[in-house]
């Protein structure tokens, strides 16, 4: 059935998103709560203070609630200790991501190579969402927050026959219309913070292995034409396994989830398995 990965992977995303609001609207709810009471009792030490004569009044008021203002105090410390955890974790994926890109697009090329220039007129692809830098490594991702782009280098050109960096352009041309860079980002900033809630990391590793499945459901026509796409996985992986590590980037890489994408290529009744109570505080692209 066309389509079949791609519905799962959105289906995925959809139920992270609700999760995501779900989790965010506790947490704002609470904080919430907390406001009120620590509002409610702030006044009534400020009205204490005000008609008292001295301090004597605000020692009596600590002595006779000490819990509630001593879990108003501490609730508040862990309120803004997880906001700025919260921001650390944000622009540090914002700055690890950004860095990656940003030294492999320091080489890019003002005119792409004849091949690929010839390749993207027969796909029908946006030559101006492709860039082609000089690097002799084979690397190709989809990057960009807001105006997703796909990168390759004259490395993988050169290492892949037509047909296979048809196969490869395909695959990545599908995360750059899904957008997946932004919703790896969003993914992983939440994972980030929230890595302890069970099932969590089930979650992101099924959105990443259908939304591979997704990409390469469009680059083999529907897995009716999987050699193609099956070469130029074993190819650049052959050539990856000694130059990348990859860990907690927001990128849509080429060969992301190799072991159940080659699974699914080389047998049409292949289901990827998940353990539904997974944990974790690592991921890979």
């Amino acid at each position: 059935m066309p389509g079949n990965f791609l519905d799962k992977s959105n289906g995925v995303f959809r139920h992270i998103i609700t999760l995501i609001v779900a989790v965010f609207g506790v947490l704002l709810f609470l904080f919430f709560k907390i406001y009120q009471k620590a509002y409610l009792y702030t006044s009534i030490l400020i009205h204490k203070i005000e008609t008292a004569c001295g301090c004597t009044q605000m020692t009596q008021l600590f002595s006779m609630h000490p819990f509630i203002f001593g879990a108003i105090v501490v609730l508040s410390v862990l309120i803004i200790a997880f906001i700025v955890y919260a921001i650390f974790k944000l622009v540090k994926l914002v700055l690890q991501t950004r860095k990656f890109s940003d030294q492999y697009l320091a080489n890019a090329k003002s005119k792409h190579s004849a091949k690929l220039r010839q390749i993207i007129f027969d796909l029908g692809l946006e030559k101006n969402s492709i860039i082609e830098i000089e690097d002799s490594r084979p690397v190709v991702f989809c990057f960009g927050l807001w105006k997703t782009m796909v990168c390759i280098s004259s490395g993988l050109i050169n290492l892949l026959e037509k047909d296979e960096l048809k196969a490869g352009l395909l695959h990545e041309d599908s995360h750059l219309v899904a957008k997946e860079p932004l919703r790896l980002f969003i993914i992983k900033f939440f994972f980030s913070i929230f890595f302890f809630l069970p099932g969590i990391k089930t979650y992101l590793n099924k959105y990443i292995t259908y939304s591979e499945l997704a990409a390469d459901e469009r680059a083999t026509n529907n897995f009716t034409d999987k050699s193609k796409l099956t070469k130029a996985i074993f190819k650049i992986t052959q050539e990856e396994e000694r130059n990348m590590l990859r860990s907690g980037l927001a990128l849509s890489f080429f060969t992301s989830t190799i072991d159940e994408r080659v699974n699914k290529l080389s047998d049409d009744d292949y289901v990827p398995k998940f353990n539904r109570m997974a944990f974790g505080t690592t991921i890979g692209t």
